[in-house]
């Protein structure tokens, strides 16, 4: 029993949706069935192949992020690890979502032409399609301004911010600390002009 051993990137980190494989290994073990069970956050789709040479090659697929116990056992009893640092099955696995900047899109008037001084602007950040990460906006341009950000259940950002000045003004958009596609962005800011009326005797006359 205690030949058998269980390794791979599988029994350190999982990831969300994707194929994970440790792999079972027992040459001269003697005879006895190989168990599995994965119990976490949510289910898991296992399978396991025998590669004929005393090994199994096991793959799972979590659908959850969080926390997860895989137990491998051979003749009824649970397995150790390969490495000194991995006490045995069960084994705790942590498994993330996957983060892929490049699939987060921005848009929104905040980030066109018409963007004025001094009137609040707003733009959305989606990152529903590219996993669970930190976002970081940033702006710089000729004045300090304040930015804010609202974090939507459907993935989205709502970005908030005001230019005090007119201007070039660079907005750089980065998620997992990644920079997204087309960031930075370069968002010209003009006066914030206002029509003033003067009555002469013969009319309006606009300044």
């Amino acid at each position: 029993m205690t030949r058998v051993r269980a390794f791979g990137p599988g029994l350190e980190e999982g990831l969300v949706n994707k194929s994970n494989k440790p792999t079972g290994t027992g040459p001269g073990a003697g005879t006895g069935g190989l168990g599995l069970a994965i119990e976490g956050p949510s289910e898991a789709k296992m399978s396991c192949q025998d590669n004929k040479d005393g090994s199994c090659s096991v793959d799972y697929i979590p659908f959850t992020p969080g926390e997860y116990d895989v137990n491998i056992s051979f003749g009824g009893l649970s397995i150790p690890g390969q490495r000194s640092a991995q006490l045995g099955s069960p084994f705790r696995v942590p498994v993330r979502q996957v983060v892929d900047p490049s699939k987060v899109r921005c848009s929104g008037p905040g980030l066109g032409g018409g963007v004025r001084a001094h009137v609040p602007q707003t733009f959305t950040v989606d990152s529903s399609k590219a996993g669970m990460a930190p976002l970081e906006v940033q702006i710089y341009g000729p004045a300090g301004e304040t930015v804010s950000q609202g974090h939507n259940a459907d993935g989205t950002f709502d970005i908030y911010y005001t230019a005090p000045e007119p201007g070039q003004y660079i907005i750089t958009i980065r998620f997992g600390g990644e920079q997204i596609p087309n960031s930075p962005f370069h968002v010209e800011v003009s006066r914030n002009c206002r029509l003033a009326g003067v009555w002469f005797g013969l009319g309006w006359v606009e300044s």
